[in-house]
């Protein structure tokens, strides 16, 4: 471009026009590199003070930070992006910003969008302080959710997920810092699905944000991660896991011995009868191998926000050995379940004599009520809409098996945690297809067993040893099943559902040790991760459906609503802050928007940079759902009796945005090197 400005003799008219709009005056010659590191550092100046910018001053012009701020601004909202980062990227490295940024304190370099090493500055800080173990909850709170609008937050999400996820975990931590004391074993399973286990899926999260961590490229936040890793897993595994599994197997120890369950709990052996039997119209019922509470947690959830339909979250206890066979045999009709020994050895699970495995489950179901069907999710998915509804016409009972976390773990145990979000999504399909192509209404979602997973490699004293004069039955990393008689040292004997033979689990999360992989994601112990069986209830209501027409505002979706909370309606300055409102926590059928704010003029023109709210807030606390949100007036003359308008915008929902009415009284530009207002950059 300046190569065509000197053909034309336009060069000294050029560098009039940029000093008058940015303050840049290079002298007798500019340089486009110049010209550009002076706009961004003015531009930077908007939201961080220029003392901690000493020795750059000869880059900064004051008077021009508003027209600067608003050039980069409109400039990283353009599909020129790309170009920009590259340039700023370049500008960091040259005059080495991490060295300045390292300076300022973090809560206000936070307030900064404009380089993308503000990101990974902040994050140094806080995963340097995470791994000394300081964990400042309420700054990283803050700071993420603060940083989760800026322009290059989707670079370094995976950390920001990461280090919130360490601030929730830690957040329990300090809420229950003196451990878990319930006696009653009832009232600790109610408190483990109300509360407790949020911290699991805390956990399964944070590892979801490293995982991503490992491949962002990022060498310095990657190792520093790395670090964080190491301060989680003994929050986790160590504090959390040892904690809550000794209290927990202290009070349930003697129900387990005598009578092999919890007796004031439902049980997942009466599955069938309690649920499935009680239906007048046709029940689905999905099945999902190791589908844990804390992400059947996840997936009601999701189900009620993104349907009109009730959902109501319970639990069962699974049947020990809490492993497949066992699960699954459980959940099918029956009157009594029986262990068979089979010729190698090994045993077999019948229901009223027959057997549970999976090519018998049709059977067994039948037996019951012919007009039954067992299904496979994997069967199902390939097939055309015709070919699925032909195989549950005219059946009362559908049972859909559905593996996704459990199959992930026999490729390795490192996948489970994604296969579990993997497993939300085909669920959630599923549902979908018995709702639209099957007319069900009626959908019970459960599961076989939960399970326990570290990322860390267990130490020897996560370990037991069985004696070699057991006279084993079957054995895994979480059970013990032998002939009558055996009483092995250090495990918790449960009663078995066959007099002939004992069983035995490990305390807390100790695995028993035996030969092969395996010892990271484990599952047939006595922990609540391993009991604690998921029962959703999935009741869809068609438009027509009286409960549906006489509550429509409790079952439509819709996204929260943001107001203004600000009661001034005049501005007086070109920077300035305002606080909104998400005036309902996101639950149920209340859904999370996201909120574009900015500000026009009496013909709609946009005059202010855009400020982005992700209404997501879960809290039932009013404080905790407000928003402060930093407004760029454009750097051009203003009408004080003209009536300009504050616009919030729905970015996903499609409804009209609101619109709020602003006076707006700034003295006009009419002194100093913005004397005049320029269109030179394309505003």
């Amino acid at each position: 471009m300046l190569r065509d400005i000197r053909n034309y003799g336009a060069e000294k008219p050029f560098w009039t026009l940029v000093r008058q709009a940015t303050g840049y005056a290079p002298g007798n010659e500019g340089h486009p590199m110049d010209l550009l590191i002076h706009i961004l550092l003015t531009a930077l100046t908007q939201n961080i003070r220029k003392d901690y910018l000493e020795g750059l001053e000869k880059y900064i012009s004051m008077p021009h930070q508003t027209w600067c701020y608003n050039f980069i601004s409109d400039w990283m909202a353009s599909e020129d992006q790309e170009v920009l980062k590259e340039l700023l990227r370049k500008t960091e490295y040259q005059l080495n910003l991490p060295k300045y940024f390292e300076r300022i304190p973090l809560q206000e370099l936070a307030e900064s969008d404009v380089f993308p090493c503000t990101d990974e500055c902040i994050l140094t800080a806080l995963m340097t302080d995470i791994g000394n173990h300081i964990i400042d909850v309420e700054k990283i709170i803050a700071i993420s959710e603060k940083r989760r609008t800026t322009t290059w937050f989707p670079e370094v999400e995976c950390f920001y997920e990461g280090i919130y996820r360490v601030a929730q975990m830690q957040e329990f931590y300090l809420n229950h810092a003196d451990g878990f004391h319930t006696v009653e074993p009832a009232e600790f399973w109610r408190e483990y699905t109300e509360d407790y286990y949020r911290i699991d899926s805390f956990y399964r999260k944070y590892h979801l944000a490293y995982a991503k961590g490992l491949e962002s490229g990022n060498e310095k936040l990657e190792e520093l991660f790395k670090q964080v890793t190491e301060r989680m897993e003994g929050l986790y595994a160590h504090w959390f896991l040892e904690k809550l599994g000794s209290q927990w197997t202290l009070v349930a120890e003697e129900d387990l011995r005598k009578v092999g369950r919890i007796m004031a709990l439902p049980q997942q052996v009466d599955f069938y009868r309690k649920n499935v039997l009680r239906e007048d119209n046709r029940v689905f019922v999905i099945v999902s191998d190791a589908l844990r509470y804390e992400v059947a947690a996840e997936l009601a959830e999701e189900l009620q926000q993104e349907t009109q339909c009730t959902v109501e979250l319970n639990s069962c206890e699974g049947i020990f050995p809490t492993v497949t066979k066992y699960g699954m045999a459980a959940l099918l009709p029956h009157k009594a379940l029986t262990v068979e020994s089979r010729e190698n050895g090994t045993l077999q699970v019948l229901a009223d004599g027959m057997s549970t495995e999976a090519g018998n489950r049709d059977k067994v179901l039948k037996q019951f009520n012919e007009n039954s069907v067992a299904l496979k999710y994997q069967d199902i998915l390939p097939m055309k809409r015709g070919e699925r509804s032909a195989l549950v016409k005219g059946k009362d009972v559908v049972y859909i098996y559905h593996d996704k976390i459990d199959e992930a773990s026999h490729t390795s145990d490192s996948m489970v945690f994604p296969a579990c979000q993997d497993a939300i999504r085909e669920i959630k399909n599923m549902v979908r297809i018995i709702r639209n192509e099957f007319s069900g209404t009626r959908v019970f979602i459960t599961a076989d067993h939960g399970f326990l997973y570290t990322y860390s490699p267990l130490e020897e004293d996560g370990k037991v040893s069985v004696s070699s004069d057991a006279q084993v039955m079957e054995m895994d990393r979480r059970y013990i099943v032998t002939e009558k008689g055996n009483l092995p040292e250090f495990l918790v004997p449960v009663k078995f559902p066959d007099d002939r033979y004992d069983a035995f689990s490990p305390r807390e999360n100790i695995r028993i040790k035996k030969k092969g992989g395996g010892l990271n994601f484990v599952h047939g112990g006595i922990s609540l991760q391993e009991m604690v069986v998921p029962v959703i209830e999935y009741h869809y209501l068609r438009n027509d459906s009286k409960t549906y027409l006489k509550n429509r505002e409790r079952y439509d979706s819709r996204p929260v609503e943001v107001s203004l909370l600000s009661s001034s309606r005049k501005l007086s300055n070109r920077h300035f802050a305002l606080d909104f409102y998400q005036r309902e926590p996101v639950g149920g059928n209340l859904c999370a928007e996201t909120y574009l704010l900015y500000f026009e003029d009496t013909v709609g023109n946009r005059i202010s940079d855009v400020v982005r709210i992700i209404a997501d807030r879960t809290s039932e606390v009013g404080q905790d759902r407000i928003f402060r949100c930093s407004f760029n007036l454009k750097a051009q003359n203003y009408d004080s009796s003209a009536t300009y308008r504050l616009v919030m915008e729905q970015e996903t929902a499609g409804e009209s945005p609101k619109k709020e009415p602003f006076q707006i009284n700034i003295a006009n530009l009419r002194s100093g090197a913005e004397e005049e207002e320029f269109n030179f950059f394309g505003e």
